[in-house]
């Protein structure tokens, strides 16, 4: 974890107050107990997920072809008949202040790491200016009490231990649930509660390219008896952009310990492996295979 950012002005007036601030609880569009993809084998989360992205990162099945033959899969949102006001207004709103609060954030990170500012901004952007495979994941936790007898027969765990693929999150939460190991420890301890402010955490690229001068850092969430809401903000590279270790970082005595890898393989490697049941975190080595992948 690197620290802690304020969240003034990054989220919109709309999503601010106590009665709109998680509408999509509410909504059954798409909640369900979520068994794919939560990061460990075996692992039966809680958590109810709402994803925006403006890049349509997805593997999942074609639902159109165009006309030059290529494939598409189309980002499915609630609609307003569903959820007012819009989803898809409200959460690109969202996402462009988020934008802003990350530039900052890695152009701060450059320099703390006496890299050039513009360092880590300028892979997110690409040449194309295209920019990131950023997401917003919006995800609600019930409570216990909340689930039915079928699903507390089956679940095990809020998130399963994992790292975040992207090169960094920043998380806000409004309950407790949420746990970290901190660098160089063995032990979780709990992650912050703060209204005003959002839990900026290292993710795989980050590691990857100081060659382990930063970590990524590994986190959880606990089953819990209170219910529990979440916004995340994945921020990552641009698809093309090379992760590896960035010279600055590389020297006889610290040879490179990460081999090279576009944002997008990455991605879509690590989600393979979640799919094949392969865990995101080495509990027994204490090291995130997702961030230590040999490509």
């Amino acid at each position: 974890m690197l620290g802690t950012a304020r969240t003034h002005d990054c989220i919109p007036a709309c999503s601010r107050s106590s009665t709109s601030y998680f509408l999509l609880t509410s909504c059954s569009w798409r909640c369900r107990l979520r068994t794919v993809q939560a990061y460990g084998a075996g692992a039966v989360s809680t958590v109810r997920a709402w994803d925006y992205s403006r890049t349509k990162f997805t593997q999942a099945s074609p639902t159109s072809t165009e006309p030059t033959g290529a494939t598409v899969v189309d980002n499915r949102y609630p609609t307003e008949d569903v959820l007012r006001p819009s989803y898809t207004h409200v959460l690109d709103e969202l996402y462009s202040k988020q934008n802003l609060l990350a530039e900052m954030l890695l152009v701060g990170i450059a320099e703390m790491l006496s890299l050039p500012s513009t360092t880590l901004s300028d892979m997110c952007h690409g040449p194309d200016g295209r920019g990131d495979f950023g997401t917003i994941r919006l995800l609600h936790y019930p409570g216990s009490p909340d689930l039915t007898t079928a699903e507390r027969a089956v679940a095990n765990v809020g998130i399963a231990p994992h790292t975040d693929f992207e090169a960094f999150t920043l998380m806000h939460q409004d309950a407790p649930g949420l746990q970290f190991i901190p660098a160089g420890e063995t032990e979780w301890i709990d992650a912050p509660v703060r209204p005003g402010e959002f839990v900026v955490i290292v993710g795989d690229v980050l590691e990857r390219l100081t060659n382990g001068v930063l970590r990524a850092t590994p986190h959880r969430v606990k089953l819990t008896e209170h219910t529990r809401n979440s916004i995340i903000r994945f921020n990552a590279l641009h698809p093309d952009a090379i992760v590896a270790p960035l010279p600055a970082f590389v020297s006889d005595d610290r040879p490179a310990a990460y081999t090279p890898v576009t944002m997008r393989n990455h991605m879509e490697t690590t989600i393979r492996n979640l799919e094949k049941g392969i865990p995101a975190w080495d509990n027994e080595r204490n090291v995130s295979r997702t961030a230590t992948y040999v490509y």
